[in-house]
């Protein structure tokens, strides 16, 4: 999973596009501002940089939609972050904390680290299909949540 060198900003505009499109089957300035809580400016700003790096469609007043390698990042980034969101949450850590601390790290993420941390989360979910390693799970994960 090859990763070009995108920032974090771009990124996050990206997979807003992305959430925002797969419903509307396009985005605009104003629902990624909303989305994203920065001002329409900044998205417009942002919408013209991914339009020159290739990754977007994008006509001033009109919507916005990705180019092929756009929605190959966004969705990359939206995977990532929902990786680390389920692990974070089975670790004990709440839902909210879980997504703030998720789209903090989904950025910096190597792809090698990102597998991996998906094989942990596939084999925790195989694992916790049986009652007895459930009850094992929490005992030692919320158990010890409780001490700290």
């Amino acid at each position: 999973m090859e990763k070009p060198h995108v920032s974090k900003r771009s990124e996050d505009l990206l997979e807003a596009i992305l959430e925002i499109s797969s419903e509307k089957g396009y985005a605009k300035s104003r629902d990624i501002a909303a989305a994203l809580q920065i001002t329409p400016a900044t998205v417009t700003d942002g919408f013209k940089r991914l339009a020159a790096a290739g990754l977007v469609h994008y006509e001033p007043y009109g919507g916005v939609t990705l180019t092929k390698n756009g929605n190959v990042i966004a969705k990359r980034t939206r995977e990532c972050h929902q990786v680390i969101r389920r692990l974070l949450l089975y670790a004990g850590v709440g839902e909210d904390i879980a997504d703030r601390d998720a789209c903090i790290m989904e950025h910096g993420l190597s792809p090698e680290s990102y597998e991996q941390l998906r094989r942990v989360v596939l084999f925790l979910e195989e694992c916790l299909k049986d009652e007895d390693i459930i009850l094992l799970f929490e005992r030692i994960v919320f158990e010890g949540r409780k001490k700290t």
